[in-house]
Parts: structure tokens; sequence; C-alpha cells
């Protein structure tokens, strides 16, 4: 029979053993919940890109609509609360003009949203008119938005992973290392049952590891007190870690509850601004729009330097129907005027109150011969049918059109003299500023 060889020897192999087995079964396991890991942050990628898109074809529709950059950064800063994302931007339907950018551009002086390193991911979505807009202008774009998304995030979490995995592991080794050789320089003989107490305990699953038992021999009874003690230890740095980690969730509860609270409130202040800029606007009495803004519809219409109309209606006899049956009356008939107006308009076409009993309709992209006929459409709405206060009702309209070097006020004067001589002329007409439209 050989000799045996040195109890250090023994004790140096199965030192090393153990150090070899254990850190090759904790590395396995590090890797396998590394690539779990790693699967979950890429479905979570994948989730808040498809998310992002989603929301913003459905957010941005009605600010692109009407241009109003100032909600459209607002709405692509929310998107960058996902860390995934690092840079929004939406452009016209041909690329070529930057509406609204946000966030971290990839390059100090290249175009906006350009990818930039093998982490970055351009997602793109193609926004369309909101809802309320007619069905067959919502078929064609608005807009498009552009979203870099980078993956360099998940990858630091993915490092940090590795590295804290590995300092486990590190940890874990050269505590058991610590036991294994305190233990094996007591008693080497009962190092057979603290082995399979050991492999028992890391058979074991969850977060609650059970502590060894004694087993009568005051030298390994030591060893096993020392272990339990660490385990203890561990334990509670467990339960410490796990506190912690309940204080951070609740920290991020309560950032999330106020950022909803922020949103809510810039909601609430965005429709209070809407309300307050549709009355700045709005007739009270009619509810069509005002004379300040048909001032600025029509200043917009002059600065296009394209073909537009304009329409000047008086309610005839109205000044009768005041002294007569009082100003309640009046305002009735003026109610149901600009509805017959409105119901009787054509979808571009702008109907204000001009002043008084007067109503000024802004006719885009429209000559002086359709204007016209659109007039003759809106005195036969008015005279069609009676009034619910007054019965059959009339009203006389002038038309004027843009000419080169036109202004504004040279077009209102040629509509309100060709609005004179319809009431010359009989009332219940159409006049022309420039030709006589027919009257049927």
């Amino acid at each position: 029979m050989p000799p045996l060889p040195p109890v250090h020897s023994i004790r140096t192999r199965m030192i090393v053993l153990f150090i070899v087995v254990t850190t090759t079964t904790l590395g396995a396991f590090g890797v396998h919940r590394h690539w779990l890991y790693q699967q979950e942050l890429e479905q979570r990628f994948e989730r808040t890109r498809i998310d992002v898109l989603e929301g913003l074809a459905q957010s941005l529709a009605e600010p692109t609509w009407a241009l109003n950059v100032g909600i459209l950064r607002t709405r692509l800063d929310s998107t960058l609360i996902h860390p995934e994302v690092v840079e929004a931007c939406v452009f016209s339907p041909d690329g070529k003009e930057t509406y609204a950018t946000a966030g971290r551009p990839a390059y100090r002086d290249g175009p906006p949203c350009a990818a930039a390193g093998a982490d970055d991911l351009l997602g793109q979505v193609v926004i369309y008119p909101p809802d309320n807009i007619d069905a067959g202008r919502r078929e064609l774009s608005i807009g498009k938005a552009v979203v870099r998304f980078s993956r360099q995030p998940m990858h630091q979490a993915l490092r940090a992973a590795m590295i804290q995995g590995l300092s486990e592991v590190a940890a874990i080794d050269v505590v058991l290392v610590l036991l294994l050789t305190f233990g094996l320089r007591m008693v080497f003989r009962p190092l057979e049952h603290l082995q399979r107490a050991l492999f028992q305990l890391a058979s074991r699953h969850g977060d609650e590891p059970e502590e060894l038992g004694r087993i009568g021999r005051q030298e390994f009874d030591s060893v096993i007190d020392g272990f339990n003690q660490v385990l203890r230890k561990l334990k509670l740095i467990i339960a410490e870690r796990t506190e912690a980690e309940l204080t951070v969730r609740a920290a991020i509860q309560r950032s999330n509850n106020a950022f909803a609270q922020i949103q809510a409130t810039q909601a609430e202040l965005m429709e209070k601004n809407q309300q307050l800029e549709t009355l700045s606007r709005t007739d009270q009495l009619t509810r069509v729009f005002n004379r300040r803004y048909l001032d600025e519809a029509l200043i917009d219409a002059l600065a296009g330097q394209s073909a537009f109309s304009i329409i000047l209606l008086d309610v005839d006899r109205f000044k009768s129907i005041n002294d007569n049956h009082g100003h309640q009356v009046g305002d009735r008939v003026l109610v149901e005027m600009a509805e017959r107006i409105v119901g009787a308009k054509r979808p571009a076409d702008i109907v204000g109150r001009w002043g008084g009993e007067e109503f000024l309709i802004i006719c885009p992209d429209t000559g002086l011969e359709d204007a016209a006929a659109q007039a003759e459409t809106l005195r036969h709405a008015v005279a069609a049918q009676d009034f619910s206060v007054m019965g059959a009702m009339t009203a006389s309209l002038g038309v004027a059109s843009y000419q080169p070097g036109d202004t504004i006020h040279g077009m209102i004067s040629r509509a309100d003299q060709a609005l004179y001589e319809a009431k010359r002329r009989g009332r219940n007409r159409v006049q022309s500023g420039e030709v006589d439209a027919v009257v049927t």
C-alpha cells in the first residue's frame, strides 16, 4: 500500500478542487442568470421602442397638424424619460424640414436624429391628421417622427450585473475557502460530514438558507458556529438590501406620482389655454370667428400672394327688427343667420362676424366667379327657410377677389361698395366688386 500523502497536501488539493468546483458552479449559474437578464433587457428594449413609437403616432397628430412647436417639443421631451431614448425629432412629410427636436444629437454639427455607433437604432413612425379632420385628408401624412434609441444603457446594466456577479462569486469563494481551511486545520476527520453539510446547503434554494446543526464535537461545532454566524450576517445584509430596494421603489413610485401630477397639471393648463385662445377669437353671440381673428386671417391670406376672395353679407332690414321687436329678437336673428352661413359654407371657407349685422366669409383659392357662385348659395340658404323668430328673411352680399398689389382695405372697400350696390338694387342680391353676379 503506497504511503498516504501529507495531511496539508490533501488539504491543499481538496481546497483547490473545492475552489474549482464552487467557482465553476457559481460561474455557470452566473452565466445563465446573465443570459436571462440580457434577454429580459432586449425584450424591454423592444417593448419600449414599440410603445414610444405607437405613443408618438397618437400624441403628435394634433400638435403636428396645428404645427404647435411648443407642444411637439413637450411631447418629444416626455419620451426622454426612457433611458433607451436619446433623441427624438419630428420632420415634415418630405423630411426636409425639422419641426421639433429633443434630446442629445448624434453629431454636434450634423443632421438631427442620425444614427451614430453600433449601439444606436433609429425608429420611425408616420404621423397622420387627428380624427376630427376630414377622412380623405387623414390618408395623407402630415409629418414623420424619428426616435434614436441606444442600447448603451442596456450594455451598461449588463456590465454592472456581470461585475456584481463576479464580485459575488469571489466573495462566496473567499468565505467558503476560509471556512473550509479553518475546519480542515482543526479537525480533518469530520471533513466528510462538513462537506456533506455544505453540499446540502448549496443544493437548497430560496432566500432563507437554514443554519447548520451541531454534531456534538467541540472542535467541529466551533466551525459550524462560525459558519452560522457568517450566515446570519449574510441574512442581515440580504434583509438590509431588501429594505433598501423597497425604499428605492417607494421613492421611484413617489417620483412617478409627482410626474403624473405634473403631466395632469400641464394638460389642464394646455386645455385652459386652448379655451382662452378659442374665446379670444370667437364672437360671443354667434359663436363664429370675431373681427380680430378675421383681421389675422386676411393678413395671412394676403401674405400668401395666392388667389382668394371675400364675401361681405349684410342682413336686410335688420335695423327695423331691433327698432320694432327689440335687441333680443335681433340677437336671435344673428345667431340663426350665423348657423345658416356655417351650414352652407365650404369646408375651407372662414366665417366670422365683421360687425353689427355684417358677416365676412374668406374663400381661399377661389376666383371671383366661384366666389360669386358661393355667395349665391349663401343667399339662397338664408332666403330658403323662415327664421324661427321673424319668418322670411333675406341678405345682401358683396363679393371681391384678390388682385396683384391689393391691400386688405382695398378688398374690403370693393366688397362694401358691391354690398351697397346690392342694397341699392333692391336687396336680396349678390353683387361683385368687379363684375355683376347673376341673381336667381
